[in-house]
């Protein structure tokens, strides 16, 4: 069996849990986007010349959901680069797929709680939390394998 095939249930865990986050950061990106044209809030002039509507920065739903995304953005191309690297150790299904959900999970309630219904801290602290460990164990897996 091909390590990099449909037949590896690791790889295929894998696949699944990279296209939910690339939807997700696809999703809150174009999020950001529908939220300004619903709100008539342009980022640049040239924007707000071509609507017709006045250039405006700062609006807080927008800028939180911005923030969620340069989140995503910050920590999702890591998971994917390293949980990749995670499935070549060959680890158990059972602890890949307990990492794998954790770090889904962790990165949609992530953005749920701090973008769409902010919740007081300490909701966006764990969620991010739950994820960046999830990375780190695999990171740790991966180091511990190939070195």
């Amino acid at each position: 069996m091909e390590v990099l095939s449909k037949q590896n249930p690791l790889f295929t865990l894998y696949s699944c849990h990279a296209a939910l986050l690339v939807c997700k950061i696809i999703f809150v990106g174009f999020s950001t986007s529908m939220v300004r044209v619903f709100k008539k809030v342009t980022p640049n002039p040239e924007d707000a010349k071509f609507m017709g509507t006045k250039p405006f920065i700062g609006d807080p739903t927008i800028e939180r959901i911005r923030r969620a995304h340069r989140n995503d953005l910050e920590n999702i191309p890591a998971f994917l680069f390293v949980s990749f690297l995670y499935v070549l150790t060959n680890p158990s299904y059972v602890v890949a797929k307990i990492l794998f959900w954790s770090f889904t999970i962790a990165r949609y309630s992530h953005t749920l709680v701090y973008a769409y219904l902010p919740i007081p801290q300490p909701a966006r602290a764990l969620s991010f939390a739950v994820g960046l460990i999830a990375t780190f164990i695999m990171a740790i897996q991966v180091l511990f394998y190939f070195y």
